[in-house]
């Protein structure tokens, strides 16, 4: 037994000796440099990069090999660890130029102008005459503004080697910057005459044009770089994206299939299946990402692409639960996440879209993939009356995507529906700064214009529009906002109709066409319209609230009610039918209910200025002034310049007596946002009169009562402010007017009193 003991014992130990001694070996780096090399040989290049690292491992002095790890990275799209690999490389390489040049090349893209600098010094240093080095240099200086240092170096670049042809094209592109656009072109055409065989000199020169626009000069142009190369991918490339952009889809696929053909990678096939899906060639498309589906590097892409089609032919469902499968693997794969939370929310259901759109944000808030989730979570929040929500995650997008047109036209439409007109306005010149031309903008100009009674600019604005869409329904909209602005309903109606006529289901136009009906005192005959078009369909959430809003225009509340209940049915987070139902039932002194349908509202989103301000009227109806003075305070801490709570929260301290600098503040704040509104006036000078201000409270009374001349309160308030000032006529006047219009007003009293003071 002692014999079988000691006879494992040294199995052990021969065991133990054996995992050290393998253990203590350090890899040969010699070996994994030549697996390494025949793998980037053959393209392989995922497993050179593991051999390259390995051999790293072993020796990681070894600058040669640092160098070609970074090659290799070039040649996967890995540019942050290329540029790790370059740098180590060029300190390890001192003298070695290919390692400065491209240390420095990808320093220079990263904006490190400085540290590349330095790069392109050493590079010149060890050969002045590299060309290379001297684009580098030029690129560089460049970049840190000194474009004549860059001009510098890229004409004595062409002068030591005429066919260097990134030296034109740079030389050619900082004198198209600078203005020169005939030197530029010059330039660019030398360079096709210094190297007639070069396909980049045409590719420049095609460039140059089609900057300049002119089309027809930049189409030859790039034949001319396939009549060099037939087979160059990036003219392949080139080409087909101008006839793509040009309108010409069908001229394009030859130039794409050549592209996948001659290049043999799975990006070229890529293309090639995105034109198919920009032309809608589903089949085709769906055919060649099957095929990359299967494939390790492409596949998650390809994935997300066949679920674009599958919604496109209408199986959303099938969509969704491709993308599942692909996020399990992949959850953070942010494409396939934003396309999961369009699909969602196509299918309302906003609260897994806006999961969705969180998780990308997760993922790298501050990519461009970032910026598109916080537009979708803006356009949910905005689509469910969460204005406060939807102006914060538009806002995010400002700060993370570089031209932020749909985010800059959201925030003008959120503020303009708001009211907030000088903040559309700017979000709107924001978005024209982007987008000179954009459509949208200029419509919105036009909204603004009607708003601030500015006619004549509205039409001047709108001019522009109908010259460049004459058969838009939008224009016809505007052109009908305009005509009610200037008090021509007839027209508006005809200009409504024939944005009808262009779109049925155009829902601005059937509003206003509804309204029309209603303030012309057919209101019944809009709402049978109104039935018969609800009768042939299933209505959403928002046909039934504009059905709503015109049964109860006609008289008809029940019918009101019931549509409005609908809509909620249907739609859950529409809180406007809420808001209505707490308006519709104020209306009809249902205090109770109005109270329960405001405050559900302010359940499902308590940054709801309108219901909370709604709720705080009806308290203050109530006489229940603590409660409606802590709504308004609320409110305000919410959104310090909400209007109609800080005028009427001033209201309630002056009946007080109390806080009245608060008060004036207050009334400051309304009357900032709404200007033309005679009970902020009439506020405004009451809390002036109270200070003993009087010749500011006179100017702000008088105002108020020009506009309300039968408000029996203003003349009061008036006619206290002249009876303090010793106007004693003119204060006899107003209250005299005051009672007249109404003996039992709240201030009858008192005007009596000063009347009978001032011997009437």
């Amino acid at each position: 037994m002692s014999t079988q003991i000691y006879k494992t014992l040294a199995l052990a130990g021969s065991l133990l000796a054996v995992a050290v001694l393998a253990g203590c070996r350090k890899p040969d780096a010699s070996l994994h440099v030549r697996r390494g090399t025949e793998f980037f040989e053959k393209t392989k290049y995922p497993e050179a990069i593991v051999e390259f690292r390995a051999a790293l491992q072993a020796n990681a002095k070894l600058g040669d090999v640092h160098l070609k790890l970074g090659d290799t990275y070039i040649k996967v799209g890995d540019g942050k660890n290329a540029l790790r690999e370059y740098a180590r490389a060029a300190d390890l390489l001192p003298d070695n130029v290919s390692a400065q040049i491209k240390a420095g090349s990808l320093l220079l893209l990263a904006r490190s102008f400085e540290d590349a600098k330095s790069r392109a010094d050493r590079a010149l240093a060890l050969d002045p005459k590299n060309t290379d080095a001297q684009i580098l240099k030029g690129n560089v200086l460049a970049g840190l503004k000194d474009l004549d240092g860059a001009m510098t170096e890229y004409q004595e670049t062409i002068a030591q080697d005429p066919t260097q042809i990134n030296a034109y094209a740079n030389l050619g592109t900082l004198q198209y910057a600078g203005g020169k656009k005939e030197e530029a072109e010059a330039t660019f055409k030398k360079a096709v005459e210094a190297a007639p065989k070069s396909v980049d000199a045409r590719l420049a020169l095609a460039n140059f044009y089609r900057a300049t626009r002119r089309t027809a000069e930049c189409e030859e142009a790039l034949k001319g770089a396939l009549q060099v190369d037939p087979g160059n991918a990036v003219a392949n490339r080139a080409l087909g994206l101008f006839y793509l952009a040009s309108g010409r889809r069908l001229e394009a696929e030859p130039f794409f299939q050549t592209l996948a053909q001659t290049s043999k990678t799975d990006a070229a096939s890529m293309t090639l299946a995105d034109y198919y899906l920009a032309v809608k060639s589903f089949d085709k498309a769906r055919k060649i990402l099957t095929e990359l589906s299967t494939h390790d590097e492409g596949s998650a892409v390809a994935t997300t692409r066949l679920a674009v089609i599958d919604a496109a032919e209408g199986h959303r469902a099938q969509a969704l639960d491709r993308l599942r499968g692909l996020l399990t693997k992949r959850p953070k794969d942010s494409a396939a996440l934003l396309l999961s939370a369009r699909l969602l929310l196509a299918d309302g259901k906003r609260d897994e879209a806006l999961a969705a759109v969180n998780a990308t944000v997760a993922i790298e808030p501050n990519a461009s993939a970032a910026g598109v989730a916080h537009l979708i979570a803006g356009q949910i929040y905005a689509a469910t009356d969460h204005t406060k929500e939807a102006i914060e995650a538009f806002e995010q997008v400002l700060k993370i995507q570089p031209r932020p047109l749909a985010a800059n036209l959201a925030l003008a439409r959120l503020h303009l529906a708001a009211g907030s007109m000088d903040k559309s306005l700017t979000y709107i010149q924001q978005a024209l700064a982007i987008e000179p031309a954009s459509p949208d903008a200029r419509a919105l100009l036009v909204r603004i214009d009607v708003r601030r009674g500015d006619l004549e600019k509205a039409k001047e604005d709108l001019a522009l529009l109908q010259k460049a869409y004459p058969d838009a329904p939008a224009v016809h909209n505007l052109e009908a906002l305009l005509q009610l602005g200037a008090r021509r309903p007839d027209a508006a109606r005809a200009s409504y109709a024939k944005a009808l006529k262009l779109d049925a289901n155009d829902a601005e136009a059937s509003d206003g066409l509804l309204h029309l009906d209603v303030a012309t005192g057919h209101a019944k005959e809009a709402a049978a319209r109104l039935d018969a078009r609800l009768a042939t369909g299933q209505p959403t959430a928002g046909a039934l609230i504009l059905a709503a809003r015109t049964y109860a225009s006609a008289g008809e509340t029940a019918k009101a009610e019931a549509t409005l209940r609908k809509a909620v049915e249907i739609d859950p987070a529409q809180l406007r039918a809420y808001a209505m139902l707490g308006q519709l039932y104020f209306s009809q002194k249902r205090l109770a209910e109005a109270e329960q349908s405001f405050r559900e509202v302010i359940q499902r989103n308590p940054g709801s200025v309108p219901a909370a301000t709604m709720l705080g009227m009806l308290l203050q109806q109530q006489g229940r002034t603590p409660e409606a003075e802590k709504e308004y305070q609320r409110i305000l801490a919410i959104d310090a310049r909400s209007a109609v709570a800080a005028n009427n929260l001033a209201c309630i301290y002056l009946d007080g007596n109390r806080n009245l600098d608060e008060a004036l503040q207050l009334a400051q704040t309304a009357q900032q946002e709404l200007v033309q509104e005679p009970h902020v006036a009439d506020t405004l000078g009451w809390i002036y009169y109270k200070k003993d201000m009087l010749p500011a409270a006179i100017q702000h009374l008088e105002s108020s009562a020009q506009k309300m001349p039968n408000d029996p309160t203003v003349l009061y308030h008036l006619g206290m402010a002249y009876k303090q000032s010793g106007d004693w006529n003119k204060a006899r006047v107003a209250l005299r007017q005051a009672l007249t219009i109404n003996p039992g007003f709240d201030g009858a009293g008192e005007a009596k009193k000063a009347l009978a003071m001032i011997g009437a």
